[in-house]
């Protein structure tokens, strides 16, 4: 081989060798966060799932981890399951932040303030919600974890989250106990909110948000008109967008309120 012919394949070497290394640094980064988290936590413990190779290409758009949290204090009966749906910017985010952000003002971190026997289940997507792969997600994480309770599955999310929640429910309604779409605008006139009218479903805004105060109302407007007796709306008074997302994510009382349902009736 002669001098010309290598230098090519040493730069291919070089290359790989320095993403494998980034590799291993970012999984490393990872773990050190996840370690943190778990120090500090003291009612649920956190994982990573990561979905397996013959699941990714039909999940379309999510990311290739997902974050779990379960009580520290096992239950030897179903469980509840809450999904969590993130905003906008987690699309462009790594993992590592991710996670990081969720301990703080995301799922994980309500999962530990509220203190509940429930499961959590964060995922991660590149784009908008599609309910078509959240089912297909959902489908996979029934089978995975026979413990949790089919008729006490919730979902909740703000901005995008709460556009993906707003948009899920109305896809597959029959799938949840209840749900909370909140701090989003994606909401119509002409969204078919009858098959809702039996869901149990708390929107909530930062009182500042201007962009989406207006269809939050609109959404609760339209789930009362059409005969829906479980609907719940909360201003956070003079909270923006970002402040609207905090306050969403530290609403103990709406997982209280959440877990008061459940699919099941009371005479089956």
């Amino acid at each position: 081989m002669n001098v010309t012919t290598s230098k090519p394949l040493l730069k291919q070497l070089a290359f790989i060798l320095i993403m494998c290394n980034m590799l291993v640094t970012n999984a490393q980064n990872i773990q050190e966060t996840l370690d943190d988290i778990n120090s500090r936590f003291i009612n649920v413990e956190v994982s990573i799932l990561n979905w397996p190779d013959d699941l990714k290409p039909h999940l379309g758009d999510l990311k290739e981890s997902a974050f779990i949290a379960l009580p520290l204090k096992k239950s030897t009966g179903k469980i509840p399951l809450l999904i969590t749906l993130h905003g906008g910017g987690g699309k462009v985010w790594s993992i590592e932040k991710q996670l990081s952000r969720s301990a703080l003002v995301k799922g994980l971190s309500l999962a530990e303030l509220s203190g509940k026997e429930l499961m959590l289940l964060e995922p991660n997507s590149f784009s908008s919600w599609d309910p078509k792969t959240l089912n297909i997600m959902l489908d996979y994480i029934l089978k995975q974890y026979p413990e949790i309770d089919t008729n006490r599955i919730y979902v909740m999310g703000h901005s995008m989250g709460g556009s993906g929640t707003w948009a899920w429910i109305q896809d597959t309604p029959e799938r949840f106990a209840a749900a909370s779409p909140s701090g989003f605008s994606s909401v119509r006139d002409t969204d078919d909110v009858s098959k809702l009218v039996d869901l149990p479903i708390w929107g909530m805004v930062g009182g500042s948000d201007v962009k989406n105060v207006e269809p939050v109302k609109k959404m609760v407007h339209l789930l009362k008109e059409t005969g829906n007796l479980n609907v719940r709306y909360t201003a956070f008074p003079e909270a923006n967008h970002a402040q609207g997302n905090a306050k969403v994510f530290s609403a103990v009382e709406c997982v209280d309120w959440m877990l008061s349902f459940s699919l099941k009736k009371e005479h089956d």
